[in-house]
């Protein structure tokens, strides 16, 4: 799939409304056939978002995923203006897995990031709505950069096979905040990424450079499509021969340069 054309003509805006509603009778059957969680539902997992970037300063990122129920089986359904139509189950207790992106943890030890996410979520957490935070990650800007360039290289390695040799590097520098402020529709995301990928496998022999980068896109299509990754500039895809070849002329390069230095 091109994954940067998709997101071109629109394809995000669709996959996006095909979410079900939490308020639909098909969603309170799924609650109430135990197939669902009140914090599967998006309006709910918005709701933990919105929490924390009101009582966290300088949140940049936050991801909620249900990890599994605790709990009885009753179930109520809430309504009203508050409740944004979600269904809330009295077998409280959702065990979030949650990472949370922010500024104010800088200097700070894990121990009291944690607390921080406590203090901000403690309504939901004394009510028992959440039973229990059991995978949450507090991380700093930087540490997310990280830890995000680590979690793409896994998965473009997953996706492509017989992976000799991977480089990510990210060139991010404002770029997609400009083309999501000025109104041009240009980024999807202002904080989208920009990174310079270098893939070296076998499986690309034979193939022309718009297949090969097609291939590396499906690795990122998620986040391209919601435009996490702005663009990936200066994409190389190379054959393990062409990789040697590039390897050779640049420390050809480079010896020249020393020469004509001691020179």
């Amino acid at each position: 799939l091109d994954w940067v054309g998709l997101r071109a003509a629109g394809l995000h805006v669709a996959m996006a409304t095909a979410a079900m509603d939490c308020a639909s009778p098909t969603w309170r059957k799924r609650v109430r056939d135990d197939t669902a969680s009140w914090s599967s539902c998006p309006h709910a997992q918005e709701r933990v978002r919105e929490r924390l970037r009101v009582r966290i300063p300088g949140v940049l990122s936050v991801k909620v995923e249900d990890v599994e129920f605790v709990g009885d089986n009753t179930v109520v359904v809430a309504s009203g203006p508050t409740s944004a139509g979600c269904v809330t189950a009295r077998r409280q207790g959702a065990r979030l897995r949650l990472e949370v992106v922010s500024g104010a943890f800088e200097g700070l030890r894990p121990l009291d990031r944690q607390r921080l996410v406590h203090a901000a979520l403690r309504e939901e957490l004394a009510s028992g709505a959440i039973d229990a935070l059991p995978q949450l990650q507090t991380l700093t800007p930087g540490q997310w950069r990280r830890h995000q360039l680590a979690q793409f290289e896994e998965r473009l390695r997953s996706v492509v096979s017989g992976v000799e040799h991977a480089e990510i590097v990210d060139l991010t520098d404002g770029h997609a905040a400009g083309g999501f402020y000025d109104g041009s529709g240009r980024s999807l995301d202002p904080r989208g990424l920009e990174l310079q990928v270098t893939v070296v496998s076998a499986a690309f022999e034979g193939l022309r450079p718009l297949a090969r980068h097609q291939i590396v896109q499906e690795a990122f299509g998620p986040e391209i499509l919601s435009g996490a990754i702005h663009a990936l500039p200066h994409l190389r895809t190379l054959t393990p021969a062409q990789w040697q070849a590039a390897l050779e002329k640049a420390g050809s390069s480079e010896a020249g340069g020393q020469g004509c230095a001691r020179l």
